[in-house]
């Protein structure tokens, strides 16, 4: 009998070893096969989708923007919950495989999912719109029409820088105001206008001399330089036209170029230095707006101090502007003379 028993044994013994390594194959086969779906699981939802700092980098480039997103903004919470969901399934995944390799354990309940808090929405502060800053005038304050006070009051007009081509438009325009001026000239311009120099005088207004080179560098570079150039003009003034003008003013005004050692120079040549007091500014305006300057200067300073002197060039745009500004003198009952070697030059 125990020889039976031993011969069945030796029957059974073979069948349950190829159960025993079945079911560890199977166990095996289960395993690995858990462990592949989770590195594929993986590699699909990496292949989907953007890591949170890839994403931001594409808005960021798609928005040509420089700012970005904070750490607690929306978008990246919502990356925050995305990631948990992703490491929850994955950990479900693998604990199903563990459960059917192992019946007996109780399986694991996955884990409650932590919800990220969401941001608080911040009131929409109304923007307020900027004050815009004063503006500086461009352009001098039209003059009103407030009379100066009654009674005749004479003003004399200084052109420089000629003469020019059209000298004779200006000296024709003074005539229909019955209006005298005086005309400081350069010698070269003298040169080329003789004409207008010959017309200057037949007309009766005042002639005088500017220099030679208008070349600060030049006319300022010494006592000799500054009488030198007024000699040359002087004489060409009195070559063309035959007047032995005393009247001078220097280039750009005597301050503050010309010393004391320069003045007392000029006047040792006996030449009358002429400076102004009030000027058009029309080497800068260029347009009617040198009007509107010399009738504001003119209510602030009706002349009281002296001679009312007004600086003038012999410009294209000052010509076109001059019968406003002569109109508006004629108004105010002032009466425009040439200035002479009687009178008491002005200085800066």
């Amino acid at each position: 009998m125990a020889r039976n028993k031993k011969h069945r044994f030796k029957k059974v013994l073979p069948v349950a070893l190829l159960l025993v390594i079945f079911s560890a194959g199977m166990l095996g086969m289960n395993f690995f096969k858990a462990k592949a779906d989770i590195k594929n699981f993986s590699a699909r939802r990496n292949a989907n989708i953007q890591l949170p700092h890839e994403n931001l980098t594409a808005a960021t480039t798609i928005n040509n923007s420089n700012k970005y997103i904070a750490d607690n903004s929306p978008e990246t919470e919502f990356w925050k919950e995305d990631k948990i969901e992703e490491e929850r399934m994955v950990e479900e995944k693998a604990a199903r495989a563990h459960q059917q390799a192992n019946p007996a354990i109780e399986p694991i309940k996955p884990a409650a999912v932590p919800q990220p808090a969401k941001p608080t929405p911040q009131p929409v502060q109304p923007v307020k719109k900027p004050v815009p800053a004063a503006q500086p005038p461009s352009s001098p304050v039209p003059a009103s029409s407030k009379p100066l006070p009654i009674g005749k009051k004479t003003v004399y007009l200084t052109f420089d820088d000629g003469p020019e081509a059209f000298s004779g438009e200006i000296i024709s325009l003074l005539d229909q105001y019955h209006a005298k001026a005086t005309f400081f000239m350069l010698d070269g311009n003298m040169r080329k206008y003789p004409g207008a120099v010959k017309l200057m005088v037949k007309d009766g207004q005042s002639v005088g001399m500017h220099g030679v080179t208008h070349d600060k560098t030049k006319f300022y570079a010494s006592s000799q330089s500054v009488v030198g150039e007024m000699n040359q003009a002087h004489n060409t003034l009195k070559e063309i036209s035959g007047v032995d003008s005393r009247l001078i003013r220097t280039p750009y005004g005597s301050a503050p170029l010309m010393t004391p050692a320069y003045k007392q120079a000029v006047a040792q040549a006996n030449y009358l230095m002429w400076d102004w007091n009030i000027d058009s500014k029309d080497w800068y305006y260029r347009d009617q707006r040198y009007v509107d300057s010399v009738i504001g200067q003119l209510q602030k300073n009706p002349g009281k101090g002296g001679p009312v002197i007004i600086l003038l060039h012999e410009r294209k745009e000052t010509l076109q502007y001059l019968p406003k500004l002569l109109n508006y003198l004629e108004s105010q009952n002032f009466e425009l003379k040439a200035l002479n070697s009687s009178m008491a030059p002005i200085h800066f």
